[in-house]
């Protein structure tokens, strides 16, 4: 995969994409259950870790 085919999105962006609150994202970045590259001092999550995080979450259910 090329590197300007790889999508990462920032903390909101990936929080609106999961439709989920910033504290229990910020829950789930902490514990290990989401995974982020940190660059800097921001941080940015992966479309790939924000696609089998969902994946992940269908077979739990």
């Amino acid at each position: 995969m090329k590197l300007q085919e790889i999508q990462n999105y920032t903390v909101t962006e990936a929080r609106n994409r999961l439709s989920i609150g910033k504290t229990k994202f910020y829950e789930l970045m902490n514990s290990g259950e989401l995974r982020y590259l940190t660059i800097g001092s921001v941080r940015r999550i992966p479309h790939a870790e924000l696609a089998r995080f969902q994946e992940a979450r269908l077979h739990a259910a």
